[in-house]
Protein backbone atom coordinates (compact mmCIF):
# COMPACT_ATOMS: atom_id res chain seq x y z
CA UNK A 1 0.00 0.00 0.00
CA UNK A 2 1.34 3.34 -0.79
CA UNK A 3 2.36 5.59 1.71
CA UNK A 4 1.07 9.29 1.94
CA UNK A 5 2.56 12.08 3.82
CA UNK A 6 -0.37 14.08 4.90
CA UNK A 7 -0.57 17.66 5.58
CA UNK A 8 -3.50 19.20 7.00
CA UNK A 9 -3.83 22.99 7.82
CA UNK A 10 -6.49 24.01 10.18
CA UNK A 11 -8.19 22.12 12.86
CA UNK A 12 -11.58 23.78 13.78
CA UNK A 13 -14.32 22.00 13.81
CA UNK A 14 -13.83 20.91 10.12
CA UNK A 15 -10.37 20.49 10.40
CA UNK A 16 -11.43 17.54 12.89
CA UNK A 17 -13.19 16.06 10.87
CA UNK A 18 -11.56 15.57 8.33
CA UNK A 19 -9.10 14.46 10.81
CA UNK A 20 -11.38 11.64 12.14
CA UNK A 21 -12.00 10.80 8.87
CA UNK A 22 -8.61 9.98 8.03
CA UNK A 23 -7.90 8.06 11.51
CA UNK A 24 -10.93 5.65 10.87
CA UNK A 25 -10.24 5.16 7.01
CA UNK A 26 -8.38 1.46 7.66
CA UNK A 27 -11.22 0.50 9.71
CA UNK A 28 -13.82 1.11 7.53
CA UNK A 29 -13.03 0.39 4.83
CA UNK A 30 -11.57 -3.33 3.26
CA UNK A 31 -9.26 -1.73 1.27
CA UNK A 32 -8.28 1.87 1.12
CA UNK A 33 -6.30 3.77 -1.63
CA UNK A 34 -3.51 4.57 0.29
CA UNK A 35 -1.66 4.46 3.96
CA UNK A 36 -2.09 7.97 5.18
CA UNK A 37 0.85 9.61 7.01
CA UNK A 38 0.45 12.07 9.78
CA UNK A 39 3.16 14.29 8.85
CA UNK A 40 2.22 18.31 9.31
CA UNK A 41 -0.35 19.83 10.74
CA UNK A 42 -0.64 23.76 10.25
CA UNK A 43 -1.52 24.99 12.67
CA UNK A 44 -1.30 28.42 15.26
CA UNK A 45 -0.84 25.64 18.48
CA UNK A 46 2.16 23.52 18.45
CA UNK A 47 0.96 20.82 20.92
CA UNK A 48 -1.48 19.89 18.55
CA UNK A 49 1.15 17.57 16.98
CA UNK A 50 0.77 15.78 20.08
CA UNK A 51 -2.89 15.60 20.32
CA UNK A 52 -3.53 14.56 17.18
CA UNK A 53 -0.48 12.59 15.65
CA UNK A 54 1.52 14.19 13.88
CA UNK A 55 5.20 14.33 13.39
CA UNK A 56 5.15 17.77 13.54
CA UNK A 57 3.61 21.20 14.24
CA UNK A 58 4.41 24.27 11.85
CA UNK A 59 2.51 27.92 11.63
CA UNK A 60 0.36 28.16 8.10
CA UNK A 61 3.60 31.04 7.12
CA UNK A 62 5.68 28.00 6.61
CA UNK A 63 3.22 26.00 4.14
CA UNK A 64 5.19 27.79 0.78
CA UNK A 65 8.39 26.42 2.16
CA UNK A 66 7.54 23.10 3.48
CA UNK A 67 4.63 22.00 1.22
CA UNK A 68 7.01 20.02 -1.19
CA UNK A 69 7.87 17.98 1.81
CA UNK A 70 4.52 16.05 1.81
CA UNK A 71 2.62 13.90 -0.75
CA UNK A 72 -0.78 15.96 -0.35
CA UNK A 73 -2.40 19.47 0.98
CA UNK A 74 -5.93 19.16 3.02
CA UNK A 75 -6.98 22.84 3.60
CA UNK A 76 -9.43 23.56 6.77
CA UNK A 77 -8.38 27.10 7.20
CA UNK A 78 -10.82 30.07 7.63
CA UNK A 79 -12.29 30.90 3.86
CA UNK A 80 -10.31 33.60 3.55
CA UNK A 81 -6.51 31.78 3.98
CA UNK A 82 -7.73 29.50 1.02
CA UNK A 83 -6.27 31.04 -1.51
CA UNK A 84 -2.49 30.95 -0.08
CA UNK A 85 -2.74 27.73 0.79
CA UNK A 86 -3.88 26.27 -2.69
CA UNK A 87 -1.32 28.69 -4.33
CA UNK A 88 1.39 27.06 -2.45
CA UNK A 89 0.59 23.26 -3.13
CA UNK A 90 0.15 24.20 -6.61
CA UNK A 91 4.04 25.50 -6.82
CA UNK A 92 4.84 22.52 -4.92
CA UNK A 93 3.35 20.42 -7.32
CA UNK A 94 1.11 18.74 -3.95
CA UNK A 95 -2.06 17.25 -4.57
CA UNK A 96 -4.75 19.47 -3.23
CA UNK A 97 -8.15 19.14 -0.95
CA UNK A 98 -9.88 22.41 -0.27
CA UNK A 99 -12.80 22.78 1.93
CA UNK A 100 -15.75 24.82 0.65
CA UNK A 101 -15.67 27.80 -0.51
CA UNK A 102 -12.19 27.16 -1.94
CA UNK A 103 -12.43 31.22 -2.46
CA UNK A 104 -14.31 34.30 -1.34
CA UNK A 105 -16.27 34.48 -4.89
CA UNK A 106 -16.84 32.06 -7.97
CA UNK A 107 -14.45 33.91 -10.46
CA UNK A 108 -11.37 33.87 -7.58
CA UNK A 109 -12.01 30.27 -7.41
CA UNK A 110 -12.00 29.87 -10.98
CA UNK A 111 -8.39 31.40 -11.07
CA UNK A 112 -6.88 29.13 -8.56
CA UNK A 113 -8.37 26.11 -10.38
CA UNK A 114 -7.36 26.99 -13.66
CA UNK A 115 -3.47 27.63 -11.97
CA UNK A 116 -3.59 23.64 -10.42
CA UNK A 117 -5.10 22.41 -13.93
CA UNK A 118 -2.58 23.89 -16.21
CA UNK A 119 0.45 22.83 -13.73
CA UNK A 120 -1.48 19.23 -13.52
CA UNK A 121 -2.13 19.24 -10.05
CA UNK A 122 -4.57 16.62 -8.87
CA UNK A 123 -7.05 18.64 -6.46
CA UNK A 124 -10.44 18.27 -5.30
CA UNK A 125 -13.12 20.21 -3.21
CA UNK A 126 -15.41 19.17 -0.48
CA UNK A 127 -18.78 19.67 -1.93
CA UNK A 128 -19.73 16.35 0.02
CA UNK A 129 -23.13 16.17 -0.95
CA UNK A 130 -22.15 14.41 -4.45
CA UNK A 131 -20.62 11.38 -2.32
CA UNK A 132 -24.19 10.59 -1.07
CA UNK A 133 -25.11 7.35 -2.71
CA UNK A 134 -28.55 8.77 -2.71
CA UNK A 135 -27.44 12.01 -4.67
CA UNK A 136 -26.13 9.97 -6.94
CA UNK A 137 -29.03 7.78 -7.64
CA UNK A 138 -31.08 10.53 -8.70
CA UNK A 139 -28.62 11.90 -10.98
CA UNK A 140 -28.95 8.95 -12.50
CA UNK A 141 -32.79 8.55 -12.52
CA UNK A 142 -32.82 12.13 -13.63
CA UNK A 143 -30.44 11.74 -16.85
CA UNK A 144 -31.59 8.36 -17.68
CA UNK A 145 -35.58 9.75 -18.32
CA UNK A 146 -37.34 7.71 -15.96
CA UNK A 147 -39.83 10.79 -14.35
CA UNK A 148 -39.64 12.20 -17.82
CA UNK A 149 -38.68 15.63 -18.43
CA UNK A 150 -37.95 18.05 -15.43
CA UNK A 151 -41.15 20.35 -14.34
CA UNK A 152 -39.97 21.63 -10.97
CA UNK A 153 -37.29 20.86 -8.01
CA UNK A 154 -36.49 21.69 -4.42
CA UNK A 155 -33.51 21.52 -2.13
CA UNK A 156 -33.81 22.51 1.62
CA UNK A 157 -30.94 22.85 4.26
CA UNK A 158 -31.91 24.44 7.63
CA UNK A 159 -30.38 24.93 10.57
CA UNK A 160 -30.97 26.79 13.96
CA UNK A 161 -27.76 27.63 15.95
CA UNK A 162 -27.36 31.11 14.85
CA UNK A 163 -30.50 32.13 16.37
CA UNK A 164 -28.96 32.29 19.58
CA UNK A 165 -28.48 36.02 20.19
CA UNK A 166 -25.57 35.75 22.25
CA UNK A 167 -23.13 33.61 19.73
CA UNK A 168 -20.07 35.80 19.63
CA UNK A 169 -18.93 36.95 16.21
CA UNK A 170 -16.20 34.77 14.29
CA UNK A 171 -14.98 35.51 11.17
CA UNK A 172 -18.42 33.46 9.33
CA UNK A 173 -20.09 36.07 10.23
CA UNK A 174 -17.77 39.10 8.50
CA UNK A 175 -18.70 39.06 4.71
CA UNK A 176 -14.72 39.75 4.29
CA UNK A 177 -13.61 36.84 6.31
CA UNK A 178 -16.12 34.09 4.97
CA UNK A 179 -17.64 35.45 1.62
CA UNK A 180 -21.62 34.92 2.26
CA UNK A 181 -23.52 33.73 5.33
CA UNK A 182 -25.86 30.95 4.99
CA UNK A 183 -25.72 31.04 1.22
CA UNK A 184 -22.18 30.31 1.10
CA UNK A 185 -22.31 28.07 3.82
CA UNK A 186 -25.17 26.17 3.36
CA UNK A 187 -26.19 27.42 0.10
CA UNK A 188 -22.83 26.35 -2.06
CA UNK A 189 -24.15 22.49 -1.28
CA UNK A 190 -27.82 22.96 -2.25
CA UNK A 191 -26.52 24.74 -5.35
CA UNK A 192 -24.13 22.53 -6.18
CA UNK A 193 -26.88 19.41 -5.64
CA UNK A 194 -28.59 20.96 -8.24
CA UNK A 195 -26.42 21.07 -10.69
CA UNK A 196 -25.25 17.91 -10.33
CA UNK A 197 -28.70 16.15 -10.36
CA UNK A 198 -31.09 18.57 -12.20
CA UNK A 199 -28.85 20.65 -14.50
CA UNK A 200 -26.82 23.90 -15.23
CA UNK A 201 -28.64 27.18 -13.71
CA UNK A 202 -29.68 29.92 -16.38
CA UNK A 203 -31.37 32.68 -13.73
CA UNK A 204 -31.17 33.36 -10.31
CA UNK A 205 -33.74 35.63 -8.14
CA UNK A 206 -32.75 35.72 -4.63
CA UNK A 207 -33.99 37.55 -1.05
CA UNK A 208 -32.03 36.99 1.70
CA UNK A 209 -32.03 37.88 5.31
CA UNK A 210 -30.06 38.97 8.41
CA UNK A 211 -31.77 37.69 11.74
CA UNK A 212 -29.54 38.64 14.39
CA UNK A 213 -27.76 42.26 13.18
CA UNK A 214 -25.51 42.16 16.10
CA UNK A 215 -23.34 39.84 18.34
CA UNK A 216 -21.06 40.15 20.87
CA UNK A 217 -17.39 40.91 19.89
CA UNK A 218 -15.09 37.76 20.19
CA UNK A 219 -13.11 38.38 23.95
CA UNK A 220 -14.95 41.46 24.44
CA UNK A 221 -18.48 39.99 25.16
CA UNK A 222 -19.34 43.62 26.38
CA UNK A 223 -19.23 45.19 23.03
CA UNK A 224 -21.19 44.60 20.44
CA UNK A 225 -19.65 43.86 16.45
CA UNK A 226 -22.04 44.06 13.17
CA UNK A 227 -22.83 41.05 11.13
CA UNK A 228 -22.76 41.47 7.88
CA UNK A 229 -23.54 38.55 6.36
CA UNK A 230 -27.11 36.34 5.62
CA UNK A 231 -28.85 33.81 8.19
CA UNK A 232 -31.91 32.69 5.45
CA UNK A 233 -31.69 32.98 1.90
CA UNK A 234 -34.68 31.65 -0.51
CA UNK A 235 -33.34 31.45 -4.14
CA UNK A 236 -35.54 31.17 -7.02
CA UNK A 237 -33.64 29.55 -10.43
CA UNK A 238 -34.56 28.83 -13.77
CA UNK A 239 -32.66 25.76 -15.00
CA UNK A 240 -31.29 25.63 -18.95
CA UNK A 241 -33.55 22.11 -19.16
CA UNK A 242 -36.73 24.84 -18.76
CA UNK A 243 -37.24 23.82 -15.16
CA UNK A 244 -37.89 25.88 -12.03
CA UNK A 245 -37.23 25.48 -8.29
CA UNK A 246 -36.13 26.51 -5.44
CA UNK A 247 -33.38 26.22 -2.96
CA UNK A 248 -33.88 27.69 0.57
CA UNK A 249 -30.99 27.65 2.94
CA UNK A 250 -30.85 28.65 7.16
CA UNK A 251 -28.91 29.15 10.46
CA UNK A 252 -32.14 30.49 12.08
CA UNK A 253 -34.74 28.27 11.96
CA UNK A 254 -35.92 27.23 15.50
CA UNK A 255 -36.52 23.25 16.00
CA UNK A 256 -35.41 22.48 12.71
CA UNK A 257 -31.70 21.68 12.46
CA UNK A 258 -30.55 19.69 10.06
CA UNK A 259 -34.13 19.73 8.44
CA UNK A 260 -32.90 18.88 4.35
CA UNK A 261 -35.10 18.21 1.37
CA UNK A 262 -34.34 17.18 -2.11
CA UNK A 263 -37.03 16.51 -4.87
CA UNK A 264 -37.35 16.99 -8.74
CA UNK A 265 -40.61 16.70 -10.35
CA UNK A 266 -40.57 15.35 -13.70
CA UNK A 267 -43.83 14.70 -16.21
CA UNK A 268 -43.82 11.14 -15.75
CA UNK A 269 -42.87 11.01 -11.85
CA UNK A 270 -40.77 12.30 -9.43
CA UNK A 271 -37.57 11.56 -7.39
CA UNK A 272 -36.55 12.32 -3.80
CA UNK A 273 -33.85 11.53 -1.54
CA UNK A 274 -34.87 10.29 2.15
CA UNK A 275 -31.49 11.25 3.78
CA UNK A 276 -32.58 9.62 7.40
CA UNK A 277 -32.67 5.95 5.30
CA UNK A 278 -30.27 6.97 2.46
CA UNK A 279 -32.08 5.99 -0.45
CA UNK A 280 -34.04 7.66 -3.09
CA UNK A 281 -37.33 7.14 -3.51
CA UNK A 282 -39.29 7.25 -6.86
CA UNK A 283 -43.04 7.90 -7.97
CA UNK A 284 -44.81 7.14 -11.35
CA UNK A 285 -47.26 9.47 -12.81
CA UNK A 286 -49.92 7.58 -10.53
CA UNK A 287 -48.27 8.56 -7.64
CA UNK A 288 -46.94 4.61 -7.12
CA UNK A 289 -43.67 4.26 -5.34
CA UNK A 290 -41.80 2.25 -8.47
CA UNK A 291 -38.50 2.49 -6.71
CA UNK A 292 -37.74 -1.29 -6.88
CA UNK A 293 -38.19 -1.34 -10.06
CA UNK A 294 -35.68 1.32 -11.45
CA UNK A 295 -32.50 -0.87 -12.34
CA UNK A 296 -29.30 1.71 -12.58
CA UNK A 297 -25.79 1.32 -14.97
CA UNK A 298 -24.31 4.39 -13.50
CA UNK A 299 -20.66 4.57 -12.99
CA UNK A 300 -20.81 6.67 -10.33
CA UNK A 301 -23.40 5.00 -8.43
CA UNK A 302 -20.76 2.16 -8.85
CA UNK A 303 -18.00 3.81 -7.94
CA UNK A 304 -19.69 5.01 -4.23
CA UNK A 305 -20.89 1.39 -3.86
CA UNK A 306 -16.91 1.40 -2.93
CA UNK A 307 -16.04 4.51 -1.48
CA UNK A 308 -19.21 5.50 0.46
CA UNK A 309 -18.85 3.40 4.20
CA UNK A 310 -20.90 0.76 4.73
CA UNK A 311 -24.35 1.37 7.16
CA UNK A 312 -22.18 -1.52 9.57
CA UNK A 313 -19.10 1.45 9.69
CA UNK A 314 -20.75 4.35 9.74
CA UNK A 315 -19.63 7.35 11.83
CA UNK A 316 -22.83 9.65 11.31
CA UNK A 317 -24.17 10.51 7.97
CA UNK A 318 -21.60 13.93 7.99
CA UNK A 319 -18.59 12.09 8.52
CA UNK A 320 -19.60 9.03 6.30
CA UNK A 321 -19.76 11.80 3.16
CA UNK A 322 -16.49 13.51 3.87
CA UNK A 323 -14.83 10.20 3.99
CA UNK A 324 -16.21 9.50 1.00
CA UNK A 325 -15.36 12.31 -0.49
CA UNK A 326 -11.63 11.82 1.00
CA UNK A 327 -11.23 8.37 0.04
CA UNK A 328 -12.20 9.47 -3.80
CA UNK A 329 -9.63 12.08 -3.23
CA UNK A 330 -6.42 9.42 -1.96
CA UNK A 331 -7.62 7.31 -4.61
CA UNK A 332 -7.29 10.02 -7.38
CA UNK A 333 -3.33 10.99 -5.23
CA UNK A 334 -2.11 7.52 -6.07
CA UNK A 335 -3.05 6.79 -9.92
CA UNK A 336 -6.46 5.06 -8.96
CA UNK A 337 -8.95 5.80 -12.21
CA UNK A 338 -11.60 9.04 -10.34
CA UNK A 339 -12.38 10.70 -14.22
CA UNK A 340 -16.09 10.67 -12.87
CA UNK A 341 -17.72 14.41 -13.67
CA UNK A 342 -19.38 14.36 -10.82
CA UNK A 343 -15.96 14.37 -8.85
CA UNK A 344 -15.71 17.78 -7.32
CA UNK A 345 -13.11 19.40 -8.73
CA UNK A 346 -11.74 23.20 -7.65
CA UNK A 347 -13.14 24.18 -10.97
CA UNK A 348 -16.37 22.38 -10.39
CA UNK A 349 -16.45 24.78 -7.18
CA UNK A 350 -15.88 27.90 -9.16
CA UNK A 351 -19.24 27.16 -11.61
CA UNK A 352 -21.44 26.59 -8.60
CA UNK A 353 -20.01 29.79 -6.57
CA UNK A 354 -20.48 31.88 -9.55
CA UNK A 355 -24.36 30.75 -8.72
CA UNK A 356 -24.18 31.53 -5.38
CA UNK A 357 -22.21 35.17 -6.75
CA UNK A 358 -25.49 35.51 -9.20
CA UNK A 359 -27.56 35.10 -5.42
CA UNK A 360 -25.70 37.50 -4.26
CA UNK A 361 -26.17 39.97 -6.94
CA UNK A 362 -29.92 39.55 -7.31
CA UNK A 363 -30.42 39.74 -3.42
CA UNK A 364 -28.62 43.18 -4.05
CA UNK A 365 -30.68 44.88 -6.57
CA UNK A 366 -33.74 42.98 -6.81
CA UNK A 367 -33.25 41.89 -10.04
CA UNK A 368 -33.26 38.80 -11.52
CA UNK A 369 -29.60 38.21 -12.54
CA UNK A 370 -27.80 35.50 -15.58
CA UNK A 371 -25.44 33.17 -14.90
CA UNK A 372 -22.31 32.22 -16.05
CA UNK A 373 -22.01 28.65 -17.25
CA UNK A 374 -19.26 26.65 -17.45
CA UNK A 375 -18.33 26.13 -21.44
CA UNK A 376 -18.70 21.76 -20.64
CA UNK A 377 -22.18 21.79 -19.10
Amino acid sequence: MQPVRLGLAGTGFIGRIHWMCYRALPGMYAEVPARVMFDTVYTSHPNEADRFEFSRALPYESVPSTCAQIDMLDVCTPNAEHRVLVEAAVAAHVPVYCEKPVDLNGELTLELARKADDAGIFNQTALVYRFLPAMAAARAIVRAGVIGNVVTWRAVLLHASYLNTQRAMTWRLSRKESGGGALVDLGLHMVDAVRMVVGEFEAVRCVTRTVVGERPSTGAPDEMSRVDVDDWALVTADLVNGSTGTIEVSRVHAGREGTFAFEVFGTKGSVSIDLQRGRVVVVDAASRDVTQDVILDDPWVTYLKTAFPSSKMSMGLMCDMHAASIYTFLDGCTGGDVGFPARPTLAEAGWTHRIVDACYQSADTGNRVDVQRSQAS
